[in-house]
């Protein structure tokens, strides 16, 4: 049995996939202001009068009586999900209309804006991740022309934030940022077993093995400390040992 040791090439990495459509931005890395800190006015609200004009369509996201293109049916085969289901996703994520009015939310945003990624299942949704400048708001757009009029995508602003998922990605390209998150585990008892990306929470997760579980209070002390080196939100989880 041998132990795994995460500075070698055999160590584990994984990534959670994010949805088809979601592109990601890479922005400076800036500090995190202490929660409670920035002042209520000084935040950014978005202004959604600004981006979104009233209109009479009604939201009607029924599946549409259409031929669907040979791609959708393979994907809904693929994935076993609804054709129909799929045809929304695809078509509303790559809906030119859809992208102005996300496009417009960026401008509102200017240098707080993050990143956006998207859901898989149910009305579509975009997160869009800001800086902790932002308000937390969220927002219900109707497509208004063409075939996919009365579809709508919801739009979920969540402040939470600093750096882009490719820059937190880049924590474990990193051979010295690696080195130094296996010191501060080792530091507890610990040994580290892999490490990736989650939208769910935008964070790094990392997969530790603990001979001795962390009490909660040692576990929210090793997420911060993990968080005050890397700049970037944390989850610890305590998982067995890997071996090969």
């Amino acid at each position: 049995m041998t132990q795994l040791n995460p500075m070698t090439l055999a160590f584990t990495v994984f990534t959670i996939a994010l949805l088809n459509g979601c592109n990601a931005t890479s922005y400076e890395p800036v500090k995190s202001e202490p929660t409670g800190t920035v002042v209520e006015q000084q935040k950014i609200h978005i202004d959604w009068t600004k981006i979104d004009t009233k209109s009479d369509v009604s939201i009607d996201n029924t599946p549409r009586d259409v031929d669907y293109p040979d791609h959708i049916v393979n994907l809904a085969n693929a994935v076993n999900r609804p054709v129909a289901d799929i045809y929304r996703h695809e078509m509303v994520y790559g809906s030119a209309e859809v992208q102005h009015f996300v496009n417009q939310v960026k401008a509102q945003l200017g240098d707080s804006y993050v990143d956006i990624y998207g859901n898989s299942e149910g009305v579509p949704k975009y997160f869009i991740v800001t800086r902790q400048n932002v308000v937390a708001d969220s927002y219900e757009y109707v497509i208004k022309k063409g075939e996919l009029r009365g579809f709508s995508i919801a739009i979920e602003i969540l402040p939470i934030a600093d750096r882009s998922r490719v820059q937190m990605l880049d924590i474990y390209n990193s051979e010295e940022d690696i080195e130094k998150i296996d010191k501060i585990i080792k530091k507890y008892g610990g040994e580290m077993q892999g490490l990736g990306f989650t939208p769910i929470g935008f964070k790094i997760v990392i997969d530790t093995y603990f001979r001795k579980p962390l009490t909660t209070a040692r576990h929210t002390q090793i997420e911060n400390e993990l968080k005050m080196l890397t700049s970037v939100n944390i989850e610890v989880r305590q998982t067995g040992r890997l071996t090969f």
